[in-house]
C-alpha cells in the first residue's frame, strides 16, 4: 500500500522509502489544490502557504519539487544544501509566523545524492489566528483551491470570529450529535400507506437501528434550499442503489420532511417493514438511521447482521465526504454510531459460520450466500449479547477514503466490545477491505 504523506507515520520511514513515497505521491497527485503545494525552494511564498493551510484545512507543503502551472507532472529538483534542510525551514516559520502553527518536518535526499535534499512540511488546521510578521508580506493568508490569496476584510472577521468561538465549538460535537440522533427516530409498522402523508400517522418506534451522524469541526453554515434537497438525494440514490430503484418500483415509499435548519428523507420498504432516513442540517451535518433486524425465513425470530452494519458504516463516510466536498467543506470532523440490537443474536450461515449481509442495500443480483461476508473467526461469540453500544472515530475528508478499512473496522469493534462480542483486529480488518474493493 501507498505511503499516505497526509497520515502516515513518517517518522517510521528510512531515507530511501521517504523519497519513494514523495516521488510516487507526486506521480499520483500531479495537480495542487486545497491540502497540497509543490515550491522548488524555500522562500517568502513557502511561509504564506504555511499560514494559509492553518487557516484553511491544514494540508503539505513538498519543497524540492517543481510545478509550473502549465506543466503536467511535478518534476523532483531538490535543493541542493550539504546540511540538513530542515532546520532552516522549522528556524524561518519560528521567526516570521506568530503563533507558529502546529507542523511537522521530514526530509529525505535522493538516493546517491546525499546534498539533494526534500521536505515535507505537514501543517494542521487550526482555530487560531496566524499572523505572517516578516516585511514586505501580508499579515493574514488563507488558501482557495490551489492558491494562497491575503485575507479579506470578511475573511479575517471569519477567522477572528472562530478562534473566539473555538472552545464552545469544540464543546458541541456530541451536543449536535444527540440533537441529530433524537431527530432520526427510527419507526416501523406504519399503516395508512395510501395517504400521501402515510408518514406522519399510524407508527411505531422501532426497537432496533443504527443511527449515524457526520459532525464537521466547523460550522459550515448553509442557508438550505431545494438545490441541497435535490443534492441529497442524488447522494443517496448513487450510494444506495436500493433505495431508489424501489421506489421507482413501487416496493418503498418515500417523504421528505422540512424544518427550518434541517431537510431529511425517509424511505420506507413496504413488504419488508423496514425504513431508513437520511438529514442534513445548515450547519453541514449529516446524519442516517435506519432499521437493521432481519426475520430468518420461516420462523418469528429476528437477528442482526453485523455485515449490514459495515456496509452502512462504509457507504455514510463516503455519502458524508460527498456531501461536505459539494458544499466546499474540505475540513474534519466526528462520526458518532448508536447501535440498539436488543439482545439479538448476530446472523449467520446455517453451513459455514461466516456472518454474512441480510439487508443487500446494493441491489445485487447474485447467489444468497455470495455476497459480502465476514470470516467466523475475525468475531469471537457472545454467549449473552447485550442490548446497545455506542462508538465515535475523528475523520478527515482528505484521508477517509484511504482510510476507509481502519475507520470501519475501529467503529465496529467498539460497537461490538459493549455487546459482549470480542475481534480479532487483522481478521476484521482483511474481511472489511474486502468488502470496501468490492
Amino acid at each position: 500500500m501507498a505511503t499516505d504523506l497526509f497520515a502516515d507515520d513518517l517518522n517510521a520511514l528510512g531515507n530511501d522509502d521517504l523519497y519513494k513515497a514523495i516521488k510516487e505521491f507526486a506521480g499520483a497527485q500531479p495537480n495542487e489544490g486545497w491540502r497540497l503545494d509543490y515550491t522548488e525552494l524555500w522562500d517568502d511564498s513557502a511561509l504564506k502557504n504555511i499560514a494559509a493551510f492553518a487557516h484553511s484545512f491544514g494540508g503539505l507543503l513538498i519543497v524540492g519539487v517543481r510545478k509550473d502551472k502549465d506543466d503536467i507532472a511535478p518534476e523532483l529538483v531538490g535543493i541542493e544544501s550539504s546540511v540538513e534542510y530542515k532546520t532552516r525551514i522549522a528556524s524561518a516559520i519560528a521567526a516570521n509566523i506568530s503563533p507558529v502553527p502546529s507542523y511537522d518536518i521530514f526530509e529525505c535526499h535522493k538516493p546517491g545524492a546525499p546534498n539533494q535534499k526534500y521536505c515535507v512540511v505537514r501543517v494542521r488546521e487550526s482555530k487560531v489566528l496566524h499572523l505572517v510578521t516578516k516585511k514586505r508580506l501580508e499579515p493574514v493568508y488563507i488558501r482557495n483551491e490551489d492558491e494562497v490569496r491575503p485575507a479579506t476584510a470578511e475573511q479575517l472577521r471569519m477567522l477572528i470570529d472562530r478562534e473566539r468561538e473555538a472552545p464552545s465549538a469544540s464543546q458541541n460535537f456530541g451536543r449536535r450529535a444527540i440533537d441529530l440522533q433524537v431527530s432520526k427516530a427510527v419507526r416501523s409498522g406504519y399503516k395508512d400507506l395510501d395517504s400521501a402523508v402515510w408518514h406522519t400517522l399510524y407508527y411505531e418506534d422501532s426497537p432496533t437501528f443504527l443511527k449515524l451522524e457526520m459532525i464537521p469541526a466547523e460550522a459550515v453554515q448553509l442557508e438550505l434550499d431545494r438545490s441541497h434537497e435535490t443534492s441529497l438525494w442524488q447522494l443517496v440514490s448513487d450510494q444506495y442503489p436500493r433505495v431508489a430503484d424501489t421506489v421507482r418500483e413501487g416496493v418503498a415509499l418515500r417523504a421528505e420532511v422540512r424544518g427550518g435548519s434541517s431537510y431529511e428523507v425517509l424511505w420506507y420498504h413496504k413488504k419488508l417493514d423496514y425504513e431508513g432516513r437520511w438529514r442534513i442540517m445548515s450547519a453541514g451535518e449529516i446524519g442516517h438511521a435506519t432499521q437493521v433486524r432481519y426475520q430468518l425465513p420461516g420462523t418469528g425470530q429476528y437477528s442482526w447482521s453485523v455485515v449490514d452494519v459495515a456496509r452502512y458504516l462504509i457507504l455514510f463516510m463516503q455519502l458524508s465526504m460527498k456531501w461536505w466536498e459539494a458544499n466546499r467543506y474540505f475540513g474534519g470532523g466526528y462520526l458518532f454510531a448508536q447501535l440498539n440490537v436488543p439482545r439479538l443474536a448476530l446472523l449467520r450461515h446455517p453451513s459455514d459460520g461466516y456472518f454474512i449481509e441480510a439487508f443487500d442495500v446494493l441491489h445485487r443480483h447474485s447467489a444468497p450466500f455470495s455476497r459480502p461476508s465476514i470470516r467466523k473467526d475475525a468475531i469471537l461469540p457472545s454467549p449473552s449479547p447485550g442490548t446497545g453500544s455506542d462508538a465515535m472515530a475523528k475523520v478527515e475528508y482528505f484521508t477517509t477514503t484511504q482510510k476507509l478499512p481502519r475507520l470501519t473496522t475501529s467503529l465496529l469493534n467498539q460497537l461490538l466490545r459493549p455487546l459482549g462480542y470480542a475481534v480479532v483486529w487483522d481478521l476484521l480488518q482483511g474481511s472489511i477491505a474486502s468488502m470496501v474493493e468490492d
